[in-house]
């Protein structure tokens, strides 16, 4: 029997996680993970700032979903002021939102296929993603979109080049997907390691009420831009991929058929832009508010309040 410890600290701006794997050949018998290692203290630095310097502090409780987390906290401290966001900014967080949601995906699928010895996928995966990280800072200023959604809007209007440079993108993942199926379900040695791995039963999906990709995976069919709308999404169609075996395979899968949606998505926010307001101010006002948003890698819930003091 080998431990393997995996962090803290992990090659890329996710948020610090340790994994201490205990295998014996190939097989995983035991698993212990400590998330939240890292007390960073973020509640107590929000305390006492106004709206916008707090959501600086939200925007980086993880760099992989900053719109995510920045998108949840935003809505939440709209909520508690009264505050409804412009149809312009409320568009482009849409637009932020999946591209992040994209450029996590490839980001997954291409390191699954790489744990599994199988590069290909991962070196592909790895360009598409920096087009798209590319187009988002030709869009947006930033790569992350780091600081883009705050309480009111957003803090930057898309570059008049932008809609051009994200759809270029967009259109090398579409047009990159039907290899990248052919690749991972046409080698056995793939599917070897992939299919009937690290599989979440339908029943325990359902019993941990499972969210995103994961709970998809084991089909439970849940998605909070569908079942709780909120704007966008409440006039966006789209469809929410669901597969059933709950396997490595098939949370594989989601993430490649979200990425058909999501590209689709992208563009339909794009073709919508108006010209209008980005940004409103929020008023002093006491009060208190909750927001719910999913994310490409998790489902990030914000509660807020605001008391006005003197």
């Amino acid at each position: 029997m080998h431990q393997i410890p995996v962090g803290p600290v992990h090659a890329g701006v996710i948020e610090p996680g340790h994994f201490r794997f205990h295998v014996q050949g190939e097989t995983i018998v035991r698993l212990e993970t400590r998330l939240g290692y890292a007390h960073k203290g973020v509640l107590g630095l929000m305390r006492g700032k106004s709206p916008r310097l707090a959501a600086r502090l939200a925007a980086r409780l993880s760099g992989d979903s900053t719109v995510a987390h920045a998108w949840a906290f935003a809505a939440a401290a709209e909520a508690a002021t009264g505050v409804t966001p412009p149809p312009r900014a409320t568009l482009l967080r849409g637009v932020m939102a999946e591209l992040e949601r994209i450029a996590n995906h490839l980001n997954d699928i291409g390191f699954l296929c790489n744990d599994a010895a199988f590069a290909w996928p991962h070196a592909r995966c790895g360009l598409l993603r920096e087009r798209v990280l590319r187009a988002a800072d030709a869009a947006f200023g930033h790569r992350l979109m780091m600081d883009r959604v705050v309480p009111g809007g957003v803090s930057i209007d898309i570059a008049p080049s932008g809609p051009e440079a994200i759809l270029a993108a967009l259109a090398a993942v579409v047009a990159g997907l039907p290899a990248l199926r052919r690749a991972i379900e046409g080698h056995a040695s793939l599917q070897d390691r992939l299919a009937g791995t690290g599989t979440l039963r339908p029943g325990t999906a359902a019993g941990f009420a499972a969210g995103g990709y994961v709970g998809r995976a084991s089909g439970r069919d849940f998605d909070a831009r569908r079942d709780m709308p909120y704007a966008p999404y409440d006039r966006l169609g789209f469809t929410v991929p669901l597969r059933r075996a709950g396997d490595v395979e098939a949370r594989l899968q989601i993430r490649l058929d979200e990425l058909a949606e999501s590209t689709a998505m992208v563009a339909a926010l794009l073709a919508r832009l108006e010209a209008g307001e980005t940004l409103l101010p929020i008023p002093a006002r006491a009060g208190r508010g909750s927001a719910w948003w999913r994310a490409s890698a998790a489902r990030c819930c914000a509660g807020w309040r605001w008391t006005r003091r003197g």
